[in-house]
């Protein structure tokens, strides 16, 4: 099995590695040398530009900050198209606009080619041991074909419609991670005001009706801890929900709950450094209500 992978970021270079640990021949490319570096002592191949990967794979995968990029990518002198040959298939992992998503598969199959968009979710630490969620739109001839493929870095794949169905369901699901993150903050907050120790009022919610993986495994693992190193950032949660609030304008839609979730987080994004972990959002919340979610024996940690 042969796969080209275009951008080596946290996910993309741990896609990669476990493609390269199961044998399958990986040709990549990103303008971060010191990642295709990595990654080519690991066995893979590093290609100059994206044209001379697709030349020589016939899958290639686009994992990439936005979907201007991805668009870049394809369509710039020494992009994707030009190096695409019979049997082509793009496979658009990024979390991307799907109204653009749909004009991009049509600019490739009116070429003559093929691309679903299969973006992911589950975090780094899925990333890394090969469970993540697969979400794909597009044909479903398509799906089937890379499916075995699919099966080496997730456990969960779903065919969930035609193209930009893939990328519809990513920026909702990660509106509903958000917004569960956010109001969990301000329970626990709130709990912290009134004199509770957030460790057990996590054990409390984690086995009754409000929890959720905020609660399960960010609240404990990174925000109660002081970590804030959950491997996803603020620039780009706020980019999925931003991606959310525009298909419900599109569509009429009211989104009451998720519309102020956005607020919040827009708010947090504004006032500090994008690049930062999403879980950061959470101090804003702290400075809002002059506390701190950590564990009563840890009140001396900022």
């Amino acid at each position: 099995m042969k796969i080209g992978i275009i951008g080596l970021g946290t996910m993309g270079y741990e896609i990669a590695r476990n493609f390269l640990e199961q044998g399958v021949d990986v040709g990549v490319f990103d303008i971060n040398k010191e990642a295709t570096t990595k990654l080519a002592k690991l066995g893979a191949k590093a290609f100059e530009n994206p044209r001379e990967l697709a030349t020589n794979y016939s899958y290639v995968i686009t994992i990439l900050p936005n979907v201007h990029i991805v668009k870049s990518v394809l369509l710039a002198p020494d992009g994707l198209l030009k190096g695409f040959h019979e049997g082509s298939m793009l496979i658009d992992m990024t979390s991307s606009d799907p109204e653009v998503t749909k004009e991009l598969a049509t600019i490739v199959t009116d070429k003559g080619y093929r691309m679903i968009d299969a973006p992911v979710s589950g975090g780094i630490s899925k990333a890394i041991d090969g469970t993540l969620t697969i979400m794909v739109g597009g044909e479903k001839t398509n799906f089937e074909e890379v499916k075995p493929l699919f099966t080496i870095i997730g456990d969960n794949i779903i065919h969930v419609g035609e193209a930009g169905a893939g990328h519809t369901i990513k920026a909702l699901n990660n509106m509903i991670s958000a917004t569960t993150l956010a109001v969990t903050g301000e329970a626990l907050a709130l709990g912290v005001k009134q004199g509770l120790d957030p460790t057990k009022m996590l054990e409390v919610i984690n086995t009754s009706t409000g929890r959720s993986l905020s609660s399960e495994q960010k609240f404990p693992n990174q925000i109660v801890p002081r970590k804030f190193k959950g491997g996803f950032t603020l620039d780009l949660m706020v980019k999925d929900l931003t991606i959310a609030m525009s298909l419900a304008d599109n569509n009429r839609a009211p989104m009451h709950a998720a519309s102020g979730a956005y607020q919040l987080w827009k708010h947090a994004w504004a006032q500090g450094n994008p690049e930062l972990d999403h879980t950061t959002m959470v101090k804003f919340i702290e400075d809002s209500m002059d506390v701190k979610i950590k564990a009563k024996e840890d009140q001396g940690v900022t």
